[in-house]
């Protein structure tokens, strides 16, 4: 589970990150981003009706906090991130989820070669 201090919680902190951010978008995922001057990078995940009901939805940001906790320390930690996922999103397996949010960090340059 991904700690309390690295996640977005508030509509206000969404919605800075949306105004202010900048968007990669990959055929799953849209990432937003936006510099921080805070310690701990912040994540968010923006999961709309359209993807399912509750329990496909709630499954869907597990896996991706998940996911974000293994490349926690390769992650610029300069940045607030938030995932929107599109509709096409359920087709996906643990492994192809793992390989989309690689590819979309990735693109955006926001992955640390250590």
């Amino acid at each position: 589970m991904l700690k309390k201090e690295n996640r977005l919680t508030k509509r206000k902190e969404f919605g800075w990150v949306y105004k202010k951010g900048t968007s990669t978008f990959s055929k799953h995922i849209t990432l937003v981003t936006v510099p921080t001057k805070l310690k701990n990078p912040k994540f968010g995940f923006s999961i709309s009706k359209k993807v399912g009901k509750a329990f496909q939805r709630n499954l869907l940001k597990r896996r991706l906090r998940e996911i974000i906790k293994t490349y926690l320390p390769n992650i610029n930690k300069n940045y607030n991130y938030v995932f929107i996922a599109k509709d096409s999103i359920n087709a996906l397996s643990f492994e192809s989820l793992k390989q989309e949010i690689f590819y979309i960090l990735s693109k955006s340059d926001k992955l640390i070669n250590e």
